[in-house]
């Protein structure tokens, strides 16, 4: 239809054109000044329909929590005097998901009319960032020319953590090295093994001894208990692209989260270290604790490309990190320098393993299994209770 009302109007300008060269006079005349005054009003109708289109989104509320639908509601308002014959909506789709709603869909508004659709909204990455309707496309009544432009008044909102429970951890089976084993052993290497008596602790059972003098053996400490986990926290932005850092830093905090409360809730005591203002550490042994973890990542602002590296060489020089019975690593760059500082943490035999959120599980690291750090490539892609 587009075609041919374009190539309809060619055809008559050629005619006028023609008319005025060959012949002349004032129908001629005002004949070529009606074709060209065809597109021109097709034009200015859009640019009216851009000034006189009324846009309100409006959500649940400015915060909204991740991969958490919330109602979300759009209305398209017409106050002029004439008809609006074709309105399309585009919505921002890197971040968030706008559902019910198709974007080839073609809206008529007549005078003094409105029209409003409910959906729902789902925010992908914790963060702050537009969603809803990121631009408007307007044809004119001819079909002729088409504008896209953007929305004036764009929604902003603020995705807060979502809050996820795991019921096992991969570390469990895949490192039993670094993870039941460090349970079961609390103390340092000077360990002693004998026979389980009624009321000691399962936790201290040898099950390698266990396996080979076919009865039920036990590890008895001799050496400084050792108590609790570490959860080191990447603390560094790589990139201004906040389609580069927002899956990144949304996989972080959210596994952070994850694995305190997946700790917590075993009686379990965490520590969770981090950079903001300089070094933090969060001391989690309760839900009122987690809470309040939770409450600092919400709000929490990561730092400059070497925060990560100034983290690890202030926790890994001082006399904490031979305090735990395990550290675990959440990080988004395992270049050689920060797998030498994590190397340098281990001489006293504390197990380590790394979560890596760069790499999407399958990829080869490179690390042999059952060594210390060991490396889980956790990625962006996958939902974190699948690859935690």
């Amino acid at each position: 239809m587009k075609r041919r009302i374009a190539l309809i109007l060619t055809i008559l300008l050629i005619i006028g054109l023609v008319g005025i060269s060959f012949y002349g006079g004032p129908v001629t005349y005002i004949f070529l000044l009606l074709v060209v005054l065809v597109p021109l009003t097709c034009i200015v109708y859009i640019l009216l329909v851009i000034y006189s289109l009324k846009i309100y989104q409006r959500s649940d509320g400015r915060t909204m929590v991740c991969s958490t639908p919330s109602d979300f509601y759009i209305t398209l308002v017409n106050e002029s005097l004439f008809s609006f014959s074709s309105i399309k909506i585009k919505f921002y789709s890197s971040f968030s998901t706008v559902s019910g709603l198709s974007e080839d869909v073609e809206y008529e508004l007549p005078p003094h009319s409105s029209i409003t659709r409910a959906t729902r909204l789902v925010c992908r990455y914790r963060g702050e960032y537009k969603v809803g309707i990121k631009e408007l496309t307007i044809r004119d009544f001819l079909g002729l020319f088409t504008m896209t432009f953007p929305i004036k008044e764009p929604l902003e909102v603020i995705v807060a953590p979502a809050m996820i429970e795991l019921e096992s951890l991969r570390l469990d089976t895949e490192f039993t090295g670094a993870g039941k084993d460090s349970f079961a052993n609390p103390s340092d290497a000077d360990i002693i093994v004998r026979e389980y008596v009624p009321g000691d602790d399962v936790r201290l059972i040898h099950h390698k001894a266990t396996a080979v003098m076919q009865k039920l053996m036990v590890r008895e400490r001799t050496g400084v208990e050792k108590t609790g986990i570490a959860i080191v926290m990447e603390s560094a932005r790589y990139s201004d692209a906040p389609e580069d850092y927002l899956p990144l830093e949304n996989r972080i905090i959210e596994s952070t989260l994850a694995l305190a409360l997946y700790y917590v809730k075993r009686s379990i005591s965490v520590d969770v270290i981090y950079r903001s203002a300089g070094y933090m550490r969060e001391t989690v042994k309760s839900h009122a604790d987690y809470e309040r973890l939770y409450s600092a990542m919400r709000s929490y602002s990561f730092g400059g490309s070497d925060s990560t590296l100034r983290l690890l060489d202030e926790f890994g020089t001082s006399t904490a990190a031979q305090g735990y019975c395990m550290l675990i690593f959440i990080l988004a760059d395992e270049s050689p320098n920060v797998i030498d500082l994590i190397g340098k943490m281990n001489v006293t035999g504390v197990p380590s393993v790394i979560y890596a959120t760069d790499k999407e599980p399958g990829t080869d690291t490179g690390v042999t299994a059952g060594s210390s750090p060991g490396i889980i490539c956790i990625g962006t892609i996958k939902a974190t209770e699948d690859v935690l």
